[in-house]
C-alpha cells in the first residue's frame, strides 16, 4: 500500500463503520523518516505477530502509518483504528470484517453474528479463519490503539483468529501496553517482534531532523541537552519545536520545560496525570520526590496498602512509569519534575515530611547515600549528619581523593560557628570536623572536633557510641596529618574499642567501617615501627573492605610499602598494583612511595622519578606526616644513587622538618644520612651518624659505619664495624648490601674465598627480587674482583650493567649542579688523587709525569683506575665527578 490515492471507504450496510477508522492516516509533512522503524516494523509485519508499545505521544501510530505508505510490505493491509465504542459486542469485529473486505479478502457470511451472551459465534470465527489461512500473500492486520479493547472477549477472539489463520494472516499492533494477547507463546516460538519504548525514543540526528522540518535550528549541546531531558519522546521534542518556533531564548524554554504554563507540561498533565483515578494520582505526586520508587516505599510515603498494584499497573499502562526490576519504578524524567512542582504547589506542607520519611525508609534499608540526599533535599542537615554518623559512614567523608557522594552531598552544609556554646548537634560537629580534615581547611577540622566531643563528654559514657567513634577516627586522621604517632595510637585504639561496644547486627552491616578501624590501626602500628603487626591490620582492613572502595587501595598501598622496606620488591610491587589508583582517580600516596622504593633498588631511575611526583601530587593534596617523610627518603636514597649527596642530605633534614619522627624512622633517615656523609666525603660526620644508629645492634648501622671506615682507608675498623650478616635481619636490602660490604673488605685484604662467599650470598638475595642498584655503585671493584671468575662473573655482569641514565627534566628533586654520578665504594689512592688534581688543572699526562716524577705510563695507569672507580668515562667527567664528591 502507497501513500498515492486511497479508495474511498463505505461503511456497511449493517453495523455503521466509519471510512476514517479503517483508513490509514497520512503522513504529515512534519513527520520525518525513521528508517531504522519502518526496517523494523516491515521485517515484522512478515512474522505472525509485531507489537509496538509505547507511552503517548511515543510516535507509534505515525511509525505505522510511514511503513504502512512506505511499502513494500508482505501482502495487503487492513487498517482498523481502534477506540472505547470497539469493546461493545460486535463493534470490534464490524471494524475488522470491513477493513477486511476492502484490502480484497472475501470475507464469509454476512454481520458477525452475536451469539447469546454477547460473545461472536464461534463458528464465524473458524470460517474467518480459513479464508484469512488461504491468503497468499498473507494479509497485514494493522490494529492502532489495541491497548483501548479492554474487554476480555474481543481480545479471546482475535487470539482464536490470529492462532488458526496462520500462515495467512499476520498481525501488527500499536498500543501504549502490551495487548490481551498470549505473547508468551509467540515469543517461545521466535514468532513474535516487539518494539518497546526505549526503541521509539528519537535519537539525537532524529531531533535535529525534526527540528530541521519545523524550520528549528540548535546549537549541538542544546539539541543533546532537550533530547535528553524529554528522553527522546516523539511528542515531547515535537511541542517543544512548536514552541521554539519565534522563542526569543531556547535556552530558557528548555530549562522551563516543566513549567506548569508549558506545552509539553500541559499535554503530560492532561494525557497522563488527569488521567488517573484521584488515589492513583496522590500515590504518583507523593513520590515523585524519589528517582526509583518500589511498593514498600511508596507505602511508607503514602500508607496505601494497594501500592504494589497501583504501580504495576500504571507500569503496565505505559504512562511514563517505567519497570526497572525486582520490584523498581522509575517516572519519566519529566513527568517527575512536573510532578514535584506540582506537589510544591499543591502541598508545600507535605514536601519537608515526605523527604524525612524518605530518608529514614532508605537508611533503614542500609542505603546511606539516598538517605542523605533526601535529607539534604530540605537542607535538614541534623538528620544527614545523624545519618552518617549511625551508618558509621564517617570514612566516606575522611576518605583519601576528598570525593563520595556523601561528601559532596554534605558540603552543601553551612559553616558552623563553633562556640563553647555551640547548639549544633554533635553529630552536625563531627560531620563539618571531618570535610574541614578532608578539605585541608585551616586547623584541620579541630575546632569542631573539640565542640563535638565536649558535648559527648556530658553524656553518659555508653550512649552515643556511633558518634564517639566518628571522633576518634577523625583524631587518628588528624593526628596523621600533623604528625603526632602518639595521638595516632590512642586514638585508633580508643576507636577499636568503640566499635566493639556497637552491637553484632550493626557491626555486621557495615563492613566497610570496620574496614576503616582496621586501616587506622594498622596505621598507629606503622608509626610505632611494629611493621608486622601494621602488616596484619591492613590485610585484615583489606579483605573486609570492598575492592572498589578507597579503604582498599589505602590499605594496599600501606602494606606495598611495608613489603618495600622489608626489601621483598616483588611483593611490594604486586600489592602496589592493586592501590594505583583511589577511585577518585588521584594516587595512592603509599603506594607511590612503595613504587619509588621498588624502581630504586631495580635501578630503574625514570620509574623512581615518575612515581615521586605521583606521591607528590597525592601528598599535596591530602598530607600525610609519615608517608611523607619516607617519601622524602626514597628521594634522597635516590639522590644518593645520582652522586648528589648534598640533595640527599637537605632531602633528609626535609623528612624531619616540623615533627618528631618516630625512632624507627629516625633510625633509617640517620643510616642514609651517614652514607650521604661518606659520599661527599665527611668522614668524621658519616662516623657520627653511623654511631647514632646503634651500629652494635643494627646492621645497617654498621653497614654506613663500615663504609665510612673505608672511606676513609681504615679497612681494619670497617672489618670491627661490621656486624656479620644474620639469617634473620630486618630488611634484604640491608643484607645484601651488609654481605657486599664484607666481599669488599675481604677482597681488599686478599681473602679471596670469603669475598666470593659473601658476593654469592648478595647475589643470591638480589637476583629473585630484580635488585641491581647495589651491584650497579659496585660494580668497578666487582669486576676487578671477578675478572679471574667467570662463572660468577657472568651473574655480575647482568647486575652490574649500567641502566639508562635519569631524565634531568623529569627529577622531581633539586637539580645538582653536575651530572649524576655513582657512589663510590673503592676509594681513590692517595697517588690518584695527585694525578687526578694535577690533571684537573689542565696538565698534559706528560706534564703530569714530569711534576711526580713517574712515567707517563704510570699515569695512564692511575687515571684508567680512577675513570673505573668514579664510573667515568674520560678525564673531564671524572675530574667534574670528583669534585662533586669533594675528592679534590
Amino acid at each position: 500500500m502507497t501513500s498515492g490515492t486511497r479508495p474511498r471507504r463505505t461503511a456497511p450496510a449493517g453495523y455503521p463503520v466509519l471510512a476514517s477508522k479503517i483508513t490509514a492516516p497520512a503522513v504529515p509533512g512534519w513527520v520525518i523518516s525513521r528508517p531504522r522503524l519502518t526496517e523494523r516494523i516491515a521485517a515484522g509485519a512478515a512474522r505472525p505477530l509485531t507489537v509496538v508499545t509505547g507511552p503517548p505521544g511515543a510516535g507509534k501510530t505515525m511509525a505505522l502509518a510511514w511503513w504502512a505508505a512506505a511499502g513494500p510490505v508482505p501482502g495487503r493491509v487492513a487498517w482498523v483504528a481502534l477506540d472505547e465504542f470497539d469493546n461493545r459486542p460486535g463493534a470490534f469485529w464490524s471494524c475488522i470484517v470491513e477493513a477486511l473486505r476492502q484490502a480484497g479478502v472475501a470475507v464469509p457470511g454476512g454481520q458477525p453474528a452475536l451469539a447469546r451472551g454477547g460473545a461472536i459465534d464461534h463458528g464465524f470465527l473458524l470460517r474467518l479463519a480459513a479464508v484469512l489461512a488461504g491468503q497468499d500473500p498473507p494479509v497485514v492486520l494493522a490494529l492502532d490503539d489495541l491497548h483501548l479493547i479492554t474487554a476480555p472477549g474481543p481480545a479471546q477472539e482475535l487470539a482464536t483468529v490470529l492462532r488458526y489463520a496462520q500462515p495467512g494472516l499476520h498481525l501488527v499492533a500499536a498500543a501504549r501496553a502490551d495487548p490481551l494477547l498470549p505473547l508468551h507463546r509467540y515469543r517461545v516460538t521466535g514468532e513474535l517482534t516487539e518494539i518497546r519504548a526505549a526503541e521509539m525514543s528519537f535519537t539525537v540526528p532524529e531531533a535535529a531532523q525534526l527540528m530541521g522540518q519545523h524550520g528549528i535550528a540548535l546549537p549541538d549541546q542544546m539539541l543533546e541537552l532537550i533530547t535528553r531531558r524529554v528522553e527522546g519522546w516523539a511528542a515531547g521534542l515535537r511541542l517543544a519545536a512548536l514552541s521554539l518556533d519565534g522563542h526569543p531564548d531556547p535556552g530558557l524554554f528548555i530549562k522551563n520545560l516543566t513549567a506548569e504554563d508549558n506545552v509539553v507540561a500541559s499535554y503530560l498533565v492532561a494525557e497522563v496525570l488527569d488521567a488517573q483515578p484521584a488515589a492513583t494520582r496522590d500515590l504518583m505526586l507523593r513520590t515523585s520526590i524519589l528517582n526509583q520508587v518500589n511498593a514498600d516505599l511508596a507505602g511508607e510515603l503514602t500508607g496505601d496498602p494497594h501500592a504494589a498494584d497501583t504501580l504495576a499497573a500504571l507500569a503496565r499502562s505505559n504512562v511514563f512509569v517505567e519497570s526497572l526490576g525486582g520490584g523498581w519504578y522509575r517516572y519519566h524524567g519529566l513527568l517527575g519534575a512536573l510532578m514535584r512542582l506540582m506537589l510544591r504547589r499543591e502541598s508545600p506542607g507535605r514536601v519537608p515530611g515526605l523527604h524525612q520519611r524518605a530518608a529514614r525508609w532508605y537508611q533503614q534499608h542500609g542505603r546511606p547515600i539516598e538517605a542523605i540526599a533526601h535529607a539534604t533535599q530540605i537542607s535538614d542537615w541534623p538528620l544527614a549528619a545523624q545519618i552518617v554518623i549511625d551508618e558509621l559512614a564517617i570514612g566516606d567523608l575522611l576518605q583519601p581523593g576528598g570525593h563520595s557522594p556523601l561528601a559532596d552531598s554534605l558540603r552543601q552544609m553551612p559553616g558552623l560557628p563553633v562556640r563553647p556554646d555551640d547548639p549544633a548537634p554533635p553529630q552536625v560537629l563531627l560531620a563539618a570536623a571531618a570535610l574541614e580534615l578532608s578539605d585541608g581547611r585551616d586547623q584541620g577540622g579541630a575546632g569542631s572536633l573539640d565542640a563535638a566531643e565536649r558535648l559527648l563528654g556530658q553524656l553518659p559514657a555508653d550512649q552515643e557510641i556511633t558518634s564517639r567513634l566518628a571522633a576518634a577516627l577523625i583524631r587518628v586522621a588528624a593526628a596523621r596529618r600533623s604528625g603526632d604517632p602518639g595521638g595516632a595510637r590512642a586514638a585508633a585504639a580508643r576507636a577499636q574499642a568503640l566499635f566493639d561496644q556497637l552491637p553484632d547486627d550493626l557491626q555486621m552491616r557495615h563492613p566497610q567501617a570496620h574496614a576503616h578501624v582496621l586501616s587506622a590501626r594498622g596505621a598507629a602500628d606503622l608509626w610505632s615501627g611494629d611493621l608486622v603487626a601494621a602488616a596484619a591490620a591492613f590485610r585484615a582492613a583489606a579483605a573486609t573492605a570492598r575492592p572498589s572502595s578507597p579503604e582498599y587501595a589505602v590499605c594496599h598501598g600501606h602494606l606495598a610499602l611495608i613489603e618495600a622496606l622489608h626489601g621483598h620488591l616483588n611483593r611490594a610491587a604486586e600489592l602496589a598494583a592493586a592501590a594505583t589508583r583511589l577511585p577518585s582517580g588521584a594516587p595512592v600516596p603509599a603506594a607511590a612511595v612503595a613504587l619509588a622504593l621498588v624502581h630504586l633498588q631495580r635501578h630503574e631511575p625514570a620509574a623512581w622519578q615518575r612515581q615521586l611526583k605521583q606521591a607528590d601530587i597525592a601528598l599535596r593534596a591530602h598530607p600525610d606526616t609519615l608517608t611523607g617523610a619516607l617519601a622524602c627518603l626514597a628521594a634522597a636514597r635516590g639522590a644518593l644513587a645520582q652522586g648528589r649527596a648534598p640533595a640527599a642530605l637537605d632531602l633528609l633534614r626535609r623528612a624531619r622538618h616540623g615533627w618528631s619522627s618516630p625512632p624507627w624512622l629516625d633510625h633509617l633517615l640517620t643510616v642514609t644520612e651517614s652514607h650521604a656523609h661518606t659520599a661527599a666525603g665527611d668522614i668524621r660526620p658519616a662516623l657520627d651518624a653511623a654511631a647514632r644508629t646503634s651500629a652494635k645492634s643494627a646492621l645497617d648501622g654498621g653497614v654506613a659505619q663500615a663504609r665510612a671506615w673505608l672511606a676513609a682507608g681504615n679497612i681494619q675498623a670497617a672489618r670491627q664495624a661490621l656486624t656479620s650478616p644474620s639469617d634473620d635481619p630486618p630488611d634484604i636490602g640491608t643484607r645484601l648490601q651488609a654481605h657486599l660490604t664484607d666481599a669488599l673488605i675481604s677482597y681488599r685484604t686478599g681473602d679471596s674465598a670469603q669475598g666470593r662467599r659473601s658476593l654469592e650470598c648478595a647475589v643470591r638475595l638480589g637476583e629473585p627480587e630484580g635488585y641491581r642498584l647495589p651491584f650497579v655503585q659496585a660494580r668497578a671493584w666487582i669486576q676487578a674482583a671477578l675478572h679471574h671468575d667467570p662463572d660468577l662473573a657472568g651473574t655480575c655482569r647482568q647486575l652490574t650493567a649500567p641502566g639508562r641514565p635519569p631524565h634531568r627534566d623529569q627529577t622531581v628533586l633539586p637539580a645538582g649542579a653536575t651530572p649524576p654520578a655513582p657512589v663510590i665504594t673503592e676509594q681513590l689512592s692517595d697517588r690518584e688523587r695527585e694525578v687526578l688534581q694535577r690533571a684537573s688543572a689542565m696538565l698534559s699526562t706528560e706534564e703530569i709525569a714530569s711534576e711526580l716524577y713517574i712515567s707517563v705510563n704510570t699515569v695512564k695507569t692511575h687515571l684508567r683506575n680512577t675513570y673505573r672507580k668514579l664510573g667515568a668515562t674520560g678525564r673531564g667527567e671524572a675530574v667534574r665527578r670528583a669534585r662533586h664528591l669533594g675528592l679534590i
